[in-house]
């Protein structure tokens, strides 16, 4: 196992494996080993710096979010809720009280002290959020943590963590192999492409969804921020989806060390199978989430 390290403001190191650069962003773990890592993580962290206090003097000292069973996203929200002194309910859908806990992520985000709730007969974001906002809030007064609507409000706090971290890869790179979920973290990247002046003949996302439309939207927010002195010109990308589904995992090593198996290990595949081996490539890291047998004792 790896030693992991509180990385608070620094910079997540880069690897070298079989000839392959590794931004180990996994190595983001402020809460120690065997807990929530990555990016998302980061992102959450500064978040909730920015919206704490209006937290416990505008929503009744509590938060709420919408998960998957097999999501990190939980877990996340209320490991740092908790260290906020905050309440945080996690609402899900598409499950029963006898096999909630059998979903190891769902056993984690209930130790972090969430009040977990299924809340809808299927596991769909969009009719579990509408729940919340019908049912919870109207009951707790709570405030409803989606990143998609923290972008509106707190774009800062999402984006410029992961900006930041592009500072350490190598200036110049034939490959930048990106695993993309909602296409924030892979948007941060490109930025930081454009404010490290990095030069990346390719910047490649592997994601499940065609997410271009989003994160065009989130970079051209970018460009005209400087708007009239400047307009800034991003890296062109590419996109391609994976051929396996979201439920099949795919197992895939850095160095000795398992890569998530959702995101990671899918576009870790895809990188071996279509780039050259004697190009330059970097593969970033995302994150991974806690497995089973790293929470076993919970």
């Amino acid at each position: 196992m790896p030693i992991y390290i509180i990385y608070i403001m620094k910079l997540t190191p880069i690897q070298q494996h079989n000839g392959i650069y590794y931004k180990r962003d996994d190595f983001y773990a402020p809460f120690g080993e065997n807990s929530i890592n990555g990016g998302k993580v980061r992102q959450a962290v500064q978040l909730f710096d920015a919206i704490a206090e209006d937290v416990k003097n505008n929503h009744n000292g509590g938060v709420v979010t919408a998960t998957s069973v097999h999501s990190p996203q939980g877990a996340i929200i209320a490991k740092i809720a908790q260290e906020h002194g905050l309440k945080c309910i996690v609402a899900v859908g598409g499950t029963k009280p006898e096999t909630l806990y059998t979903h190891h992520l769902m056993r984690l985000t209930k130790s972090y002290g969430a009040d977990i709730r299924n809340v809808a007969g299927h596991g769909m974001t969009t009719v579990i959020d509408a729940r919340i906002k019908d049912t919870i809030i109207p009951e707790t007064g709570y405030k409803l943590i989606k990143f998609a609507i923290s972008l509106e409000s707190n774009p800062e706090a999402i984006f410029d963590g992961v900006t930041e971290q592009v500072q350490n890869i190598p200036d110049e790179l034939d490959n930048l192999i990106v695993p993309v979920g909602s296409g924030i973290q892979f948007t941060g990247i490109i930025r930081g492409l454009q404010k490290y002046n990095k030069k990346v003949k390719r910047v490649i996302g592997i994601a499940f969804v065609d997410r271009r439309k989003t994160i065009d939207k989130y970079l051209d927010g970018f460009k005209y921020e400087n708007f009239p002195e400047e307009v800034v010109e991003f890296p062109e990308y590419e996109l391609y989806l994976t051929k396996y589904a979201y439920s099949k995992p795919i197992w895939e090593k850095v160095g000795d060390d398992l890569m998530d198996e959702i995101y990671e290990g899918k576009a870790h595949k895809w990188m071996r199978e279509n780039i050259d081996e004697n190009e330059k490539t970097l593969f970033w890291i995302v994150g991974r989430r806690c497995r089973e047998e790293e929470i076993k004792n919970l």
